[in-house]
């Protein structure tokens, strides 16, 4: 952080904006009157980057459930816009499709902000919850649920392993939010893609530019299909398309980045004498060490442990998975030997060797003694900047939680349902515990009212604690009351992530890809068993996921063509990682035949969301946006291949 950025945040927290017209026509109520907006505070904290009402806005879009229906209830959906840092913008922003299904961005505005920080130079950047997903769901939490199977469900969240329990939580939620009137066949991706137009014309853009990210592709290619008035451009990253039965083959990604992980060496002269037939031993070792394992750093390696280590290069955020592949053929040499040097540094986060300034400095060796005090004086000053702009940003965070209070002080709810929450934790017995528990969430679901509350001390806690808790319940105001009702979701938000996260999954997977045996139990285990792997780790890795017992409690929703490729000529660029677990790296060409007007590019040393991986994924995403119809430069994708190691210990580069 730089002086100007700081004494920007402090004017902005102490009231004196500098741009007080920002966002106007969305303070406004939106620009079209179809889709009402309204602005609400962003999740916290959003400094030190940016400017809550500044630099970015969050609030809500009322939509309709059905968009054919325009008498249908409506679904209010959560949104987030960054505003272009140039002051010159161009009028078509970029919206984010987030990935899932299920799994919402908003309330992460911090990680939204560095992610899409690069395509911000000219343009604004908008994201928002799909329906029935995290901030998009309020009432779509199935508390009823809970409260009916809280003992089990407490019991999860302690380890138990109950795959029985979670498909009969899914009967009773179905069930609960079909009762309470959710139209539960509109959750699917055709309604989200009208969600997009609607989100969009709400908040004034009539042309706009899509980046989605893995469901959200399969999201952004229906808007293609379903909706694309409006649409400028499109960014497919990390592709899932519809034409693909993706829970049938889930294991083929894993094993297109084992194939991508070896085929260049495979494809050198050098690398394949020195490591023959590297990709069938892989495959082998992983039977031979789930028969026979091996022990390294206390650890036992089994071949789904190897398989998951290799699996595991799929997380962007382990710097300790960067240049894995360089020791990927010597680590399948050294573990036939019965040698573990190699997995143990790599257990021990030693490989890759991460570089730092110190490590730098000691590797010099041919600087004078004033050179190197001139060195470690710059790497002190590094160390002392970020220290500094750490505590600019605690400072920050802590003002602006301090001014929030100042303008919305905590009333005698919070008060109140502390007490409570004190009162809770002194009753003996576990099953009063959960006797309470179950009482206090199926509050959630009572209009609120100081009455229901004495009933439930009254019911639970002994004469002197009641006592205390109802004359605490006398002082309370409607809004106080109403407050401690509100409170009853954020207090159990664990037990609520238990159905949420699943649910939010199945709600769709379920509904629109479990049709007429496309997805299913029998095809999962058939396509595990074609893979090559060999007998121990096929029967180890096709073991049947919950998912497809869950997914017969729903009915399916199915609708025409929507399992069918995308046809369109919009510009889209298509961007997938060699080493993607999630979503195959050859799933970004398949969708690409059908999309006339597209092009495509595979990065070495990416997994899942080809952005987060590389700054040339990036720079070629931001190119293509700012002229679709262009050729682009992707000389940066070569270099990021990565050398062998040899059994000498040099390294080899290959080629591409």
């Amino acid at each position: 952080m730089n002086p100007e950025q700081i004494f920007a945040v402090l004017s902005a927290l102490l009231g004196e904006p500098s741009d007080p017209t920002a966002f106007e026509a969305q303070f406004a109520g939106g620009a079209d009157t179809r889709y009402p907006v309204e602005i609400t505070p962003c999740t916290r904290p959003v400094v030190p980057d940016e400017i809550d009402g500044e630099t970015v806005i969050c609030g809500i879009v009322a939509v309709p459930e059905d968009h054919r229906d325009a008498q249908s209830r409506t679904l209010d959906l959560s949104f987030i816009v960054f505003k272009a840092h140039s002051l010159a913008p161009v009028a078509d922003p970029v919206v984010y499709l987030h990935g899932g299904p299920g799994g919402g961005s908003v309330e992460s505005v911090r990680s939204l902000s560095l992610f899409f920080d690069h395509l911000r130079g000219r343009r604004d950047v908008v994201a928002f919850d799909q329906r029935g997903v995290d901030a998009s769901a309020p009432d779509m939490d199935c508390f009823g649920t809970l409260a009916k199977n809280l003992e089990p469900i407490v019991d999860q969240l302690g380890g138990a392993d109950l795959p029985q329990l979670e498909t009969a939580l899914v009967r009773d939620c179905i069930s609960e939010l079909t009762e309470r009137g959710f139209d539960l066949p509109q959750f699917n991706t055709t309604q989200n893609a009208l969600d997009v137009r609607a989100v969009m014309s709400a908040l004034g853009y009539a042309e706009y530019n899509i980046y989605g990210v893995s469901y959200g592709t399969k999201l952004a290619l229906e808007v293609m299909r379903s909706a694309p008035e409006g649409v400028r451009a499109v960014v497919l990253d990390s592709v899932a398309p519809p034409q693909i039965a993706l829970y049938d083959t889930l294991f083929v990604p894993h094993t297109e980045a084992i194939f991508n992980t070896f085929a260049p060496c495979e494809a050198d002269p050098i690398c394949a004498e020195a490591y023959p037939d590297i990709t069938q031993r892989y495959f082998n070792l992983l039977e031979d060490l789930e028969a026979r394992p091996l022990e390294a750093a206390g650890i036992e390696i089994s071949g789904q442990m190897l398989f998951s280590i290799f699996s595991g290069r799929n997380d962007w955020s382990d710097p300790t998975i960067r240049g894995f592949t360089t020791y990927a053929p010597a680590l399948v040499r050294e573990l036939e030997d019965g040698t573990v040097d190699l997995i143990t540094q790599i257990i021990n986060g030693d490989l890759p060797p991460q570089p730092s300034a110190e490590t730098l400095l000691a590797g010099t060796l041919d600087l004078s003694a004033d050179e190197k005090a001139l060195a470690q004086a710059a790497i002190n000053a590094m160390s002392q900047m970020e220290i500094a702009s750490d505590t600019a940003s605690s400072a920050l965070e802590q003002l602006e939680a301090d001014r929030d209070r100042d303008l919305e002080p905590a009333s005698l709810g919070e008060f109140f349902d502390d007490a409570l929450e004190d009162a809770l934790a002194g009753l003996p017995d576990r099953a009063d515990r959960l006797a309470f528990a179950q009482d206090y969430l199926n509050l959630r679901f009572e209009t609120p009212r100081a009455g229901a509350l004495l009933d439930l001390v009254r019911a639970h806690f002994n004469e002197a604690t009641a006592g205390r808790l109802a004359s605490l319940v006398a002082l309370l105001s409607p809004e106080d009351v109403e407050r401690v009702f509100n409170l009853i979701a954020t207090d159990n938000a664990a037990l609520q992530t238990i159905m949420e996260g699943e649910f939010e999954l199945l709600l769709y997977a379920c509904q629109e890809d479990f049709v007429d045996g496309f997805n299913s139990a029998a095809g999962f285990g058939a396509l595990v068993a074609e893979l090559g792997y060999g007998p121990l780790m096929t029967t180890a890795l096709a073991e049947i996921p919950s998912l497809f017992a869950d997914c017969s409690e729903f009915t399916p929703a199915p609708r025409d063509n929507y399992l069918e490729p995308v046809l369109s000529d919009i510009a889209v660029l298509v961007l997938s990682g060699e080493i993607d677990t999630q979503t195959a790296s050859s799933w970004g060409g398949l969708a690409a035949d059908t999309l006339h007007n597209s092009q495509s590019f595979l990065f070495p040393e990416t997994g899942h969301g080809a952005l987060v991986f590389s700054q040339c994924a990036r720079d070629i995403g931001e190119a293509f946006l700012e002229n679709p119809g262009a050729g682009i430069d992707s000389t940066c994708v070569s270099d990021l291949r990565l050398p062998y190691l040899m059994p000498d210990g040099s390294l080899h580069s290959v080629e591409n």
